[in-house]
């Protein structure tokens, strides 16, 4: 059940430009326009941990009744209720809600993620740029995976371009870009923040991903954090959801 009529909106993650350093350390940042399929009415700014915490609790402009066998109904409104019914078992009978709430569980996932990054002690990321040689440096899981096979060829792939084969990059900011392959998959990626993760102290990246494919209703959406262990190593992948 809906109560509100779902629409499409944009939530817009704010940061600064470049890393802030307070004494050897290197404050998590958060991106300037980091759009995803959204959850409020209006646009909402981000540029510290505290505001990135703040989207957990924020009430969305739509409310869908989840149901639980012997017990009331829930109503999720909010990444937090939207947890909580998770955990709980709540479900929807309805195929396009359980897709739809799929999905915000992954955008909120990332959220909460993104506000447990703490100040790293060093960092191998700022030659990061949007090219065609990125996907050489960044792990399999970032391609486009739709059938069985795909399925078979990354479990021995060891990277993005293997699977992939990508074509052609548009870069849309510096840190959003469209990754076009040669068997008609469209990639949007985005750099959602940086920090310290895994608390090693060294930086490491919060990547969101939306897949298509050209001329199809196909859609999918990935958050990854991975990070680099040197200047000249690839990427390795801490997380995926």
């Amino acid at each position: 059940m809906i109560k509100n009529t779902l629409l499409l909106a944009f939530t817009v993650i704010s940061s600064t430009a470049c890393a802030k350093i307070a004494g050897n350390e290197i404050a998590p940042t958060y991106n300037l326009k980091s759009n995803t399929r959204g959850l409020f009415i209006d646009p909402v700014t981000s540029d510290s941990m505290e505001q990135v915490d703040m989207l957990l609790n924020k009430q969305w402009y739509f409310t869908k009744v989840l149901t639980l066998d012997g017990k009331p109904d829930m109503d999720v409104n909010s990444c937090k209720t939207l947890f909580k019914a998770s955990n709980e078992n709540y479900k929807t009978t309805n195929y396009q809600a359980k897709s739809i709430l799929k999905d915000f569980k992954k955008t909120c996932s990332t959220w909460r993620d993104m506000g447990q990054l703490t100040p790293s002690k060093e960092s191998f990321l700022s030659s990061f740029k949007h090219s065609l040689a990125l996907p050489e440096q960044m792990p399999p899981e970032l391609s486009l995976i739709i059938s069985n096979d795909d399925e078979r060829r990354l479990a021995k792939a060891s990277s993005w371009e293997e699977m992939s084969h990508i074509k052609k990059v548009e870069p849309v900011t510096d840190d959003q870009a469209m990754y076009y392959d040669n068997s008609g998959g469209i990639q949007r990626l985005t750099i959602m923040a940086k920090g310290d993760y895994n608390q090693d102290g060294i930086e490491d990246m919060v990547l969101y991903m939306e897949n298509s494919v050209e001329g199809g209703d196909y859609y999918s959406s990935y958050s990854y954090i991975v990070t680099r262990l040197a200047a000249d190593a690839p990427y390795t992948l801490i997380k995926q959801f």
